[in-house]
């Protein structure tokens, strides 16, 4: 029976271990140590593995009517033709042929939580503005090339979507620039404030022929009971 009950009892243990909060959740951020930001740098609400989506490839003719359309401004994702997407820049910028299948780290910079946890880790990648934004960041993208007039196509193919809002584009886009690559950080200004009650907020982007499209939950980037996506004005 001993035999049983022992051998019964670990799947179990397992399960209740599997479903506890990750120790970063469970005491204040003054009290972390260097597991605990690696954990929210590495898996937490405010960092996702985004799908990218790989554009087709269009004649010179068909970019340049795409880049006097300008851009929509969807509802869905069936609003966003790619025959506008695929406008901004052309692809001029990027110099090497995207992977059929490419997956990017997006991380909602400016919530305190990720700002703390990268002080804590000593992140030297670590994005900085001057300016009170929501900023999101899109790591190492591949096959840029670093031009003065890149950051502003980005900042035309981008947006926040929330659901029965408007859009919101960003302010300024800034690029990171390291032995690992070109980084791309979007920043939005809050005077559009986003709430827990919008529940869903999209990123919305194009970088050449890549289109990224990654949610958000405001129910989940929490953290002691506060909405964490910029620090407290």
């Amino acid at each position: 029976m001993s035999r049983i009950t022992r051998f019964g009892l670990l799947p179990f243990s397992a399960v209740l271990m599997l479903a506890a909060d990750p120790s970063w959740k469970t005491k204040p951020i003054s009290q972390w140590n260097i597991d605990d930001a690696k954990q929210v740098l590495a898996n937490s609400p405010w960092v996702k593995t985004a799908a990218v989506t790989i554009l087709p490839q269009r004649s010179e003719a068909q970019m340049r009517e795409a880049g006097r359309m300008g851009m929509v401004h969807g509802t869905g994702l069936g609003a966003l033709d790619t025959s506008i997407l695929t406008g901004f820049g052309g692809g001029k910028h990027l110099v090497a042929k995207p992977p059929k299948r490419l997956t990017l780290l997006v991380r909602w910079e400016s919530a305190p939580a990720i700002r703390s946890a990268e002080l804590k880790t000593g992140d030297e990648r670590a994005p900085a503005w001057e300016g009170d934004y929501y900023a999101i960041a899109i790591y190492d993208v591949p096959g840029l090339e670093d031009q003065k007039t890149l950051p502003v196509e980005l900042k035309k193919a981008a947006f926040l979507r929330r659901d029965g809002k408007k859009d919101l584009k960003p302010a300024r886009v800034d690029l990171l620039v390291d032995e690992k690559g070109i980084s791309v950080v979007y920043l939005f200004p809050r005077s559009g404030e986003i709430a827990r009650e919008d529940k869903r907020v999209e990123l919305v982007a194009q970088i050449g022929r890549m289109f990224v499209a990654q949610s958000f939950s405001t129910e989940e980037m929490q953290f002691q009971g506060q909405l964490e996506l910029a620090a407290a004005r």
